[in-house]
């Protein structure tokens, strides 16, 4: 696929794998605008796990068109708005906003084909280079997520050429680096894990072989991980039981620290696992699972296929999203 597939035209968008979108659909994504950000240019943000709102307008699970609606204003991928918008919010907030957004516009099978072809064109046609490294990394995360290996790569490669400089550049250098055996597609690696119960007994892939598992990749200490937590909460009270679990893996971390989290701060009443630091394991482990960094979240299907990977910053609600598309039999997330 040669980088002018990723133009902002309907052919350009038909271009990703897999993509079946109907041309009406997305002629409206590509000259796409989110009016949900109004007047006073703020995000979309959390009114519950199910509904945004955006501009003071609520968008729930349902509704896809009053959603397609917002984003048929003024807001394009060359819009002004989004430098505003990252000026007066920080970083990462316009390309989340359109996410949250898109999420309640478009049907799971043509999702995440449609948020490519506008994270591209926004990522290469912006005047400001801080909102097009902004929407690189999104759509690098999107292409990730997604399983989309040719668009991450030229996601990746745009982004780490153009912007090499930029804080979005050195994460995904990090995160993102093509060739990693942990992505979307990909099967589980063997896996065989202490109890943090009890260290003589252990965790194996085949535990899980009939259900769908987060195996999440933590530590007391990472306060990106603490900040997962009511995300990780909120889906496992939703989904867990027979059909969902999670297995929580410490590291570099005490058996004290861990229990003492779970007594005065979060309970996390699923599996957990724990890692010795500075052990062999750890060292194997860090190989084996690409650990780059916590958190690190891996949701894996029934007979152990990758379904969505979570890295870093901001990943809990990511997650959160991905276990309620997996569980719900909305289709891959």
């Amino acid at each position: 696929m040669s980088t002018a597939s990723f133009a902002p035209t309907i052919r350009g968008a038909r271009a990703f794998r897999g993509l079946s979108v109907p041309s009406t659909l997305t002629a409206l994504l590509l000259a796409a605008s989110v009016a949900c950000l109004g007047i006073d240019s703020r995000p979309a943000t959390a009114q519950s796990q199910d509904t945004i709102r955006a501009a003071g307008t609520a968008l729930g699970p349902g509704d896809s068109a009053k959603a397609r609606r917002l984003l048929r204003a003024e807001l394009g991928p060359k819009s002004s708005r989004w430098r505003r918008l990252h000026d007066s919010e920080g970083q990462g907030q316009a390309a989340k906003t359109f996410q949250q957004v898109a999420r309640r516009a478009y049907p799971t099978g043509v999702r995440a084909d449609s948020m490519l072809a506008f994270f591209w064109s926004a990522g290469t046609s912006h005047s400001d280079p801080a909102v097009r490294a902004e929407f690189l990394f999104g759509g690098l995360q999107v292409a990730a997520s997604a399983g989309r290996d040719e668009a991450r790569g030229q996601f990746y490669r745009r982004l780490t050429s153009e912007h090499e400089d930029s804080e979005y550049a050195e994460q995904a250098r990090r995160l993102f680096t093509p060739g990693s055996p942990i992505e979307a597609g990909k099967p589980i690696p063997e896996l065989t894990l202490p109890k943090l119960s009890d260290p003589t007994a252990t965790f194996s892939e085949d535990d899980f072989e009939e259900t769908t598992v987060l195996i999440d990749f933590w530590g007391t200490w990472c306060p990106p991980c603490v900040r997962a937590m009511p995300h990780l909460h909120d889906a496992y009270r939703q989904h867990g039981g027979e059909d969902f679990t999670i297995l929580s893996v410490a590291l570099r971390d005490s058996r004290e620290a861990v229990s003492e989290f779970r007594a005065n701060k979060w309970e996390m009443p699923w599996n957990h696992a724990f890692v010795p630091k500075g052990s062999d394991l750890q060292k194997e482990l860090r190989g084996r699972f690409d650990i780059r960094g916590l958190p690190l979240a891996i949701l894996v299907g029934p007979g152990g296929k990758i379904l969505h990977v979570s890295r870093g910053v901001g990943s809990g609600e990511e997650t959160a999203q991905a276990i309620r598309e997996a569980v719900a039999g909305e289709g891959n997330p």
